[in-house]
């Protein structure tokens, strides 16, 4: 990678890394379906001069890839933040890139070979040990949650391999506006108090909001797509894996989360995994924080 990239690839990385704080920061301050309809909506608005038509048969599959990496995704992955924490959520998150591929075996046919198969194992067994230290297992409803995410936007990622001719910026345009809507009803459907909320919210909950906006989605998601303009997708997904990382650590140091031994490991070995199933060149993923 020539030197400007590498310094690109940390920007994203940092940007997403801080994003889990900003996320569990944002879910502790409002309800969490609220929290991701505000969120979406301002990026709708930033986005809204990309909202165009998509080509001919697409909308289908756009409507419904947008729907497993947005709407659906947002709504879980902020309920597991807030009833888990931001480092459980960096990495449990992770796992997105094993059940794409397993989906990928199993619904688009793709062969795969040991070591592919030996990631998602590897993969698995690391979040095995991470989930069950003691910091981590109480949280189980929000593990839940967050697997559940996993799984939808593995969803979502192999339905977008299905996409041609829609760009990123299109896609995010309409995953934000879908994303706004359905998260908006859901909040009215599932969450009662959210003027109030709105109204109490501590300004370390709007400044968090503001990053993810910011942070998680504009300046993680342009500079990820750009680098995937230039580099292999497993190149690009392999060096990202340091955001996890910094989420972790930033969990840590500024929310004061506890870290031990048994969750260093846990982590590291999921990780592992998900860096094995990466080296293959044709998994095209979405980003798990960027979007």
């Amino acid at each position: 990678m020539r030197p400007g990239d590498l310094l690109l690839v940390a920007v994203v990385c940092i940007a997403w890394g801080f994003n889990a704080v900003a996320i569990k920061v944002g879910c502790d301050s409002f309800p969490p379906i609220l929290f991701g309809a505000v969120r979406n909506g301002i990026v709708f608005l930033v986005m809204l001069p990309w909202l165009r038509a998509v080509p001919k048969g697409q909308a289908p599959i756009l409507l419904i890839s947008t729907f497993f990496n947005g709407a659906l995704h947002f709504a879980l992955i902020y309920t597991g933040t807030m009833l888990s924490s931001a480092s459980i959520m960096a990495i449990v998150d992770q796992l997105y890139v094993p059940f794409a591929a397993l989906l990928a075996i199993w619904w688009l046919n793709e062969r795969a070979n040991w070591l592919r198969w030996t990631g998602i194992g590897i993969a698995f067994v690391g979040m095995a040990i991470f989930s069950a230290e003691g910091h981590v297992a109480p949280h189980w409803a929000g593990l839940i949650f967050l697997v559940l995410d996993a799984m939808s936007m593995a969803v979502g990622s192999v339905l977008f391999r299905k996409l041609s001719g829609v760009s990123p910026w299109v896609m995010q345009a309409w995953m934000a506006g879908q994303a706004f809507v359905v998260l908006t009803a859901g909040s009215f459907l599932f969450e009662t108090g959210q003027m109030q909320a709105l109204a109490a919210a501590p300004w370390q909950g709007w400044t968090a909001l503001i990053y993810t906006v910011i942070g998680g989605s504009l300046v993680g998601f342009t500079g990820y797509y750009l680098l995937l303009q230039r580099y292999e997708v497993s190149l690009v997904g392999a060096l990202c894996l340091i955001s996890p990382v910094i989420s972790v650590i930033a969990g840590v140091l500024m929310l004061h989360e506890p870290f031990t031994l048994q969750i260093a490991i846990g982590a590291a070995v999921t990780l592992l995994g998900v860096g094995v199933v990466l080296m293959r060149e044709n998994l095209r993923l979405q980003p798990t924080e960027g979007v």
